[in-house]
């Protein structure tokens, strides 16, 4: 096969699923996540009007304040039970958009004319070695591996928790340790001088210990798209080679 039909492949059919991906993700399902804060309040409105607008009982008046606290209560519960399963949901995406790429790097390998090459995993190191012996494109090289890399590690942190990704990650992105919810507290402790530390990640799959951002998956996606761009060229470039 030619450069220029491994071109066609990579742009009509492989990256398919990962542009879907960065389309419909943060278009369809985050926004399921969008105004906790008001609809928290709702929930607590809802409570209170209902509850308030009881007939009185046997028991005789209801005590409002004590049902404006009970309201405050199950608002607050029900806030803090959504950040976290939009938490988990951002963690997971990441992780799911790692595995993505991997299987869709992988998908050459599985055209007919590769049938005698097949690759024997599908992880991001073993696909790279194939790529290089087979295809003779270094995908280390190219200006999107890095960030891929980076996933990488956010993928295996959320999988394994506490580990080796976790060490590489707080040097490499600190952010991903802090609760975007306590950024301006931080800030304030910074200007102080104190500095907080970060305890050991033991539940990123419960939405604690890892914040994967929308703002941080949003780059991952777009690396991802990137990165088949630059086989896509690197073949355009080789059109006429035989592999």
């Amino acid at each position: 096969m030619t450069g220029n039909y491994l071109e066609s492949q990579i742009t009509f059919n492989i990256i398919g699923p990962i542009v879907a991906f960065r389309a419909y993700i943060f278009r369809d399902v985050l926004p399921a996540f969008g105004n906790l804060g008001e609809r928290a309040e709702q929930v607590a409105n809802d409570y209170y009007d209902r509850v308030g607008s009881q007939p009185i009982g046997e028991y005789g008046e209801i005590d409002m304040a004590d049902i404006a606290e009970t309201a405050h209560d199950r608002s607050v519960s029900w806030y803090e039970m959504m950040t976290s399963l939009q938490q988990t949901m951002l963690n997971l995406l990441a992780a799911g958009l790692f595995h993505l790429v991997e299987q869709q790097l992988g998908a050459l390998s599985r055209d007919v004319s590769f049938s005698g090459r097949p690759l024997r995993d599908t992880k991001l190191a073993v696909v790279a070695d194939w790529y290089v012996t087979h295809l003779q494109l270094d995908l280390k090289t190219l200006p999107s591996w890095a960030i891929m890399d980076e996933l990488r590690l956010v993928a295996n942190a959320v999988k394994h928790a506490e580990g080796a990704a976790t060490t590489q990650l707080r040097t490499l992105r600190p952010e991903l340790f802090r609760n975007p919810a306590f950024v301006e507290i931080d800030r304030e402790f910074a200007q102080r001088g104190m500095a907080l530390g970060t305890s050991a990640v033991s539940a990123p799959l419960s939405g604690e210990d890892f914040f994967v951002t929308e703002q941080l998956l949003q780059g991952y996606a777009e690396g991802a798209e990137s990165l088949f761009g630059e086989i896509a060229a690197y073949f355009k470039a080789h059109s006429r080679a035989y592999y």
